[in-house]
């Protein structure tokens, strides 16, 4: 493992802390003619973005359901937490878009909710309420609109924790979008998407950096621990001994519905900034630029799924308010 001095989903730490949400790749049924023979992929704070070349060998077309899961929003465990999605306002709350050979695709999004094992999906639209407990505006909208009975309705079936218009909401949510792809016979068709990162973040003191946990994690080596303590010792938060950190997670593995091994991967990280520092667990990672950093695989088969770490002083860089 190595971090070039240069994360997925964690535990808020402190009141202002908040956790990353797991999302990735594209998903389809197992098929054995349809083989991924690149895929490259993007990292940045704000941006995560692939491209696939998928070649069918069959002799006939082959149709098949491409899926990307967003990640699940659990209102009883996140109402608390400081996590702001990128786009708080709309059921794509990522700003998911893909096109299939340069041209724009417009998949359907589909969008439930849960309380437990049950789903809640048609009570919470009969009410006008958004499935998507993190829409907090949203919400809170809808709840005022409600009688106080039916507020009390709600708070007794555990879907909200208070009979009050600004009270949590506690179902989860899971979406998906998906659309129906053809894959020509013998030849490439090339699929790309991007998403903002639900990417979390905390403060960061030298002594839990220097833990074996933190450090395994995140693969942080002797150089990296370094160049925490260094920005520790520049950070406007040093007299509490803090810097600021980011996770952008990513999930690889899903990439194992294909049938076979990838040809060729390619992971490009930016961290934003010169004086960032970055980590994550690849061997053979290049500096390729001042802020960018690539891993290459030929034959690759994903074995563990990517978290990123990303250190800085500026909080406006890595997005926190």
């Amino acid at each position: 493992m190595t971090a070039l001095a240069l994360s997925l989903c964690a535990p808020a730490r402190a009141n202002d802390s908040a956790a990353a949400l797991d999302a990735g790749g594209l998903v389809l049924v197992r098929d054995p003619d349809i083989t991924l023979a690149s895929e490259d992929l993007r990292i940045g704070l704000d941006r995560i973005a692939v491209d696939y070349v998928f070649r069918n060998g069959a002799a006939a077309p082959k149709t098949l359901r491409i899926a990307f899961p967003l990640p699940a929003i659990d209102g009883a465990q996140l109402s608390m937490s400081a996590l702001s999605l990128p786009f708080k306002d709309r059921a794509n709350f990522v700003g998911f878009t893909v096109r299939v050979d340069g041209v724009p695709v417009t998949p359907h999004l589909e969008e439930r909710a849960y309380l437990g094992k049950s789903e809640v999906t048609g009570l919470l639209a009969r009410h006008g309420l958004p499935l998507n407990p993190l829409r907090r505006r949203d919400v809170e909208a809808a709840l005022k609109r409600l009688a106080p009975a039916v507020l009390r309705e709600l708070e007794t079936a555990g879907l909200i924790a208070e009979a009050k218009a600004d009270s949590e909401a506690l179902w989860r949510s899971e979406a998906k979008f998906h659309w129906e792809q053809t894959f020509p016979a013998g030849r490439e068709l090339r699929v790309s998407h991007a998403y903002a990162p639900v990417k979390g973040n905390h403060l960061l003191a030298a002594d839990e950096a220097a833990t074996p946990a933190y450090r395994a994690r995140y693969c942080l080596d002797d150089a990296g621990l370094a160049g925490v303590r260094r920005l520790i010792a520049a950070s406007p938060m040093k007299e509490q001994g803090l810097t600021r950190a980011v996770e952008v997670p990513y999930i690889v593995t899903t990439a194992r519905n294909w049938a076979g091994r990838i040809g060729r991967f390619t992971l490009t990280v930016d961290k934003g900034s010169p004086n960032a520092l970055v980590s994550l667990c690849r061997q053979g990672v290049r500096k390729t630029g001042p802020t960018t950093f690539v891993w290459e695989a030929k034959d690759y088969v994903p074995d563990a799924d990517l978290r990123i770490l990303i250190v800085s002083n500026d909080d406006a860089l890595l997005g926190i308010r």
